[in-house]
Order: structure tokens, then sequence, then C-alpha cells
């Protein structure tokens, strides 16, 4: 068997842009793969795909090690870097649903089993829309009582840096009052930070919030100064979570040995190849620390994700998007559906998803930048 073409799609999904890949082979199998995408980040994904494909082109799709060494490696200049490592993503999880297919086989048996039949899930995208108590409060409610989410995260703080007055402390309080009012004590909720804050401006947040009962505080700081993030972890009494934009186990393994977080958070989209999400995982668990993978992209790579979750000893709970584009059922069939909290692991062959490459083509993504973040109110769009 031998990869015959790669077809990429950039998808419009509002704020952003979903970015697929479809690899096809002789025998007629198809595998579907989907890189992690953002604003202004699609064109260079698709171009980036469009210049390596012939890597993927003429190899046997059995063979992932071989073609994700060449993605990853051959590419001298670009060897190692963000881009190449969410393209070869795409490429391996193409891959990997191809081999399901081939050997007609769920791609969490090819990667060694499972230790669970259900993955914990939590809510992000929720809070999408007005940044006010009623909104936060309504949409809280939605996502537990109707689409049966056991914990929601969100990022509160608007587009406000550094550190916070304590007028915007105030602010910040009033939209989880409200959530709590509306969801009560055993809903989790976890607050994203995306990196905005100074050490300092990190820690006078988490003491702030932490009577809401915090079930982690994401990217508190960016993480180039690992010795950094390891001290808000230390000083907050709350668990720290931070991942979702390493892109190697080099880096990650810094990040453990320093205990610069409580819980690490790779995306399958970002990391180069399942497998190194699997070397993350055990890196982790050699430190006693958790995994919640960073998922808030499209159904293939909730699929992914699933099947890697399924064999995580130290799985801690998985990110998914309860809102998104209409469309999306249209382009990424599938079922997995969020009940009691929890998604099932499939049995199905490959990642157990159907691709409608016809449906992908008729919703093209446009260029999205920092404008596509915010609605014509100024209210904050993404999650």
């Amino acid at each position: 068997m031998q990869v015959t073409d790669v077809e990429t799609f950039v998808v419009d999904a509002d704020w952003r842009n979903w970015f697929f890949v479809q690899v096809e082979t002789d025998e007629g199998i198809t595998g579907v793969g989907e890189a992690l995408s953002g604003e202004g980040l699609t064109a260079a994904l698709e171009a980036t795909a469009e210049a390596h494909k012939h890597y993927v082109i003429g190899e046997d799709p059995l063979n992932r090690k071989k073609i994700n060494r060449q993605l990853r490696r051959y590419p001298f200049a670009w060897r190692a870097g963000k881009l190449i490592n969410a393209v070869s993503a795409a490429f391996d999880i193409a891959l990997w649903d191809i081999a399901g297919k081939y050997y007609d086989e769920p791609v969490w048996k090819l990667l060694g089993g499972k230790v669970r039949d259900e993955i914990p899930v939590y809510a992000n995208g929720w809070h999408i829309g007005e940044r006010t108590p009623e909104n936060y409060a309504h949409h809280a409610k939605k996502a537990v009582e109707e689409q049966g989410y056991p914990a929601l995260k969100c990022d509160p703080f608007a587009h406000y840096e550094y550190s916070l007055s304590d007028d915007q402390i105030e602010e910040v309080a009033e939209l989880l009052e409200a959530v709590r009012d509306a969801v009560g004590w055993d809903v989790g909720i976890a607050l994203d930070c995306h990196g905005r804050f100074t050490r300092r401006g990190a820690i006078e947040v988490a003491d702030a919030l932490e009577e809401y009962d915090i079930m982690f505080l994401e990217e508190p700081v960016e993480l180039e100064d690992r010795d950094v993030m390891a001290d808000v972890t230390q000083h907050v009494d709350m668990p720290v979570a931070t991942g979702e934009r390493l892109y190697n186990n080099e880096t990650l393994e810094d990040v453990v040995r320093k205990q610069a977080c409580d819980i690490v958070q790779p995306d399958v989209t970002n990391y180069g190849s399942l497998q190194e999400v699997q070397h993350a995982a055990a890196i982790a668990k050699s430190r006693y620390m958790t995994v919640a993978p960073h998922n808030p992209n499209a159904g293939v790579s909730t699929a992914a994700s699933v099947h890697l979750c399924a064999g995580m000893e130290n799985l801690e709970v998985l990110e998914h998007m309860s809102r998104d584009v209409a469309w999306g059922d249209e382009i990424i069939q599938h079922d997995f559906e969020v009940e009691d909290g929890t998604i099932a692991v499939p049995d199905k062959p490959g990642l157990g998803v159907e691709f409608n490459a016809d449906a992908a083509r008729e919703y093209p993504g446009e260029p999205k930048d920092s404008h596509s973040l915010f609605d014509e109110e100024g209210a904050l769009k993404r999650p």
C-alpha cells in the first residue's frame, strides 16, 4: 500500500479556521487528520503541508515512524519547529486512521490498548458571547443541565494583561459568582489565563479567586521561563495546568522536572505524533502528574484525543467544545457525544469518524486576524 495524494482543507469555524488533511492510498483507504490552528495560522499550515507532502506521497502509510521522522527532521531549517510539528501531527493522525481501517481495528487498540471505556470531559466554548454575569450564568446552566458537562472552563479576564486592578478582579468575581449560583458547587470551574499575567499578577488573581473552588488555573504565565511558572505553582492554592503550546518532549521534560505545573496539557494536533503524546503522558506519570489534553478543535482532534486518552493511566480530563459552528457535523460525522460527563471510547475501525470533503469545500475558511476575536460590540468571541 502506498500514499497517492494528500489534500488540505481550510474550513471556516467562525472566530478561527479548522485545518484538515486527507491522505489517500492506492488501495482506496483514506485517512483524515487535523492540525491545531488559530487566527491567521491556517494559510501557513496549508503552505507548509503543500510544501512537505512529498515526504508522505509514495510512502507506505503503515510506516508512520519513517514518515514522521522525514517530516520533522529532514526540513533542516524548520526542524522541530511548531509549524512542522502541527503539520506532522495532522499527517500522523491521518495515517493512524488509515492503519485502523486497514487492520479493521480502532486506533486505541493499535496504540496498545485501553484502561478505560469512557473519557471524562469538561466544556469549553460555552461562554462565547456577552461578558456579563447573566450570559455566563445562562450558558453555564445550559452546558451542565442540558449538555451534561460536569465541569466548565472559561477565560473571564477578557483582554486584561499583566495584573488586574481591584475593580477588574471584582468584575471577574461577579462572573464566577453568577456561574456558581447557576450550577452550584459540585461543578468544576477552570480558569484559562492564556499566559497573560506577570508572576505577581498571576498569584494575586489566584488568591483573589480561590474562594470559587477553582478546578485548575491554566497558563497563568508564559512558559518561556519554567522557573517562574514553578514559582507560581508553588505559591497558589489551586492546581496549575499548562502545556497546550508545547510541541516537543524536551521542553515538557523540563516543565515536569521543575514541577512547573500540576497538570500537563499536550495537544494531539500540535505535538508531532500520537506516540509523542503517549511519551509526554509517561514523562508526567514518572513525577506523579496528570494529563488533561488541550482540545478546543474539531471532531478529528476529539477523536484522536479520545483514542489516546483511552490508554492514559494518569488522565485527568479532556477538553471538549460545547458550542461550535452548525456545519461542523456536516463535515465530520461521528458518535462522540457527551453523556453523563463522558465520551465513550469507540470500537469502529480507525478514528471512528467520517470526513465529508465536499462539505468541507462548501465552507472555505477566510484569513483570520486578531480582530476576528471580537464581535461588533467588542464582546469576546473566542473561548
